[in-house]
């Protein structure tokens, strides 16, 4: 099959007869590594790929030379939502002329600078899908729903994930 919606179908194919005989296969790790640059200036190393640039803005004692953190998990949410919803519409041969997914939560930095009790992180994220496709309103409302139920990131922000961090002290 060729490309449809710019997803070469017959990869995704592929895996899926794949790991539907070998399930195991279909289970991988994941990973980044940040490194401090200077004040709130870090960079996240992924793979191959250039680094991403992390910072803080201005108004927030950084030099922004990069989204904050924050800001790149909206992004990071978004982005799998895009992607789960682009590979559901493929699959199923609908036609997407555009898609941009706007993701948005408040912060309370209050909580974050030590100020008050309370949760430093988002209480509530939403996302809102704006669609250009010649589907219809009950098709795409189903793309929607299995891009959030299926969207790594979105399980993940949603579930109590257990963070573990370990430390190498090299004291000079």
């Amino acid at each position: 099959m060729a490309k449809f919606n710019g997803v070469d179908m017959s990869i995704i194919e592929g895996l899926v007869e794949q790991y539907k005989k070998n399930p195991a296969e279909g289970t991988g790790s994941w990973s980044s590594s940040v490194k401090w640059d200077n004040g709130f200036h870090v960079e996240a190393k992924v793979g191959d790929h250039a680094p991403i640039h992390v910072d803080e803005p201005k108004w927030l004692a950084g030099s922004n030379k990069g989204a904050n953190p924050v800001e790149y998990l909206l992004s990071a949410l978004g982005s799998c939502l895009s992607v789960g919803f682009i590979a559901n519409a493929s699959g199923m041969g609908i036609k997407i002329n555009s898609l941009e997914v706007e993701v948005s939560g408040q912060l309370d930095l209050n909580v974050f600078l030590g100020l008050k009790e309370g949760n430093p992180g988002f209480d509530e994220i939403n996302a809102h899908f704006n669609v250009d496709s010649d589907a219809d309103e009950h098709q795409i409302e189903e793309l929607v729903a299995q891009a959030m139920k299926l969207s790594p990131v979105k399980n993940t922000i949603q579930r109590n994930v257990h963070v573990q961090a370990s430390l190498s002290h090299n004291k000079k």
